[in-house]
């Protein structure tokens, strides 16, 4: 039993910074930027979409550097918990296996760069309230195509946006919560 949970340690151990490497991030001058993950860990496309991401901005955005005065109880956690959203928006959860697999992975991937911009507009407005989680879907579709353009397979469409908006949902999570303290590096 002893040997089995330290070989499980060891191994945890072993994989955590490969794994963690993926949400790291650098701050710089009042902004925060994502730390690319190695070009060695994925394939060509995913390098392509990356390499574009970063071209478009998608890797940095501005700090926030103040806790913002919020509603706890009833502030937005995510950007589908408000109303008034384009009628194309959907949330990247509501995508099921009952859509087609590449109606789902590009939903998804569009969703996630809509919220990456919605979060960045939030924390730009130092905005807790619904006002401001929003964006421009015609925005989020026209990044979407210029990311994925010539890239033929589908399944990674999602991997660089969810990386995307998970970093800066992070960054409005911590400025909206009055128990997080901000990381300003």
């Amino acid at each position: 039993m002893m040997k089995s949970v330290a070989t499980a340690a060891v191994l945890t151990a072993l994989a955590w910074p490969a794994s963690a490497q993926q949400g790291d991030t650098e701050i710089r001058g009042g902004v925060r930027y994502l730390v690319p993950k190695e070009e060695s860990r994925q394939s060509l496309e995913g390098n392509l979409i990356q390499s574009r991401a970063i071209e478009m901005g998608f890797f940095n955005w501005p700090m926030p550097t103040e806790k913002v005065a919020s509603d706890q109880a009833n502030r937005p956690r995510k950007v589908d918990d408000c109303d008034g959203h384009d009628a194309n928006y959907r949330a990247p959860h509501d995508f099921s296996s009952k859509d087609e697999p590449e109606v789902r992975k590009a939903g998804a991937a569009k969703a996630f760069i809509y919220e990456w911009m919605a979060y960045g507009n939030a924390i730009s407005a130092k905005d807790c309230t619904c006002a401001s989680l929003k964006a421009d879907w015609s925005d989020a579709e026209a990044s979407f195509n210029a990311l994925v353009e010539g890239v033929d397979n589908f399944v990674i469409y999602t991997e660089v946006p969810g990386r995307m908006r998970s970093g800066i949902k992070r960054d409005y999570n911590q400025m909206c919560d009055v128990r997080m303290l901000l990381d300003l590096g």
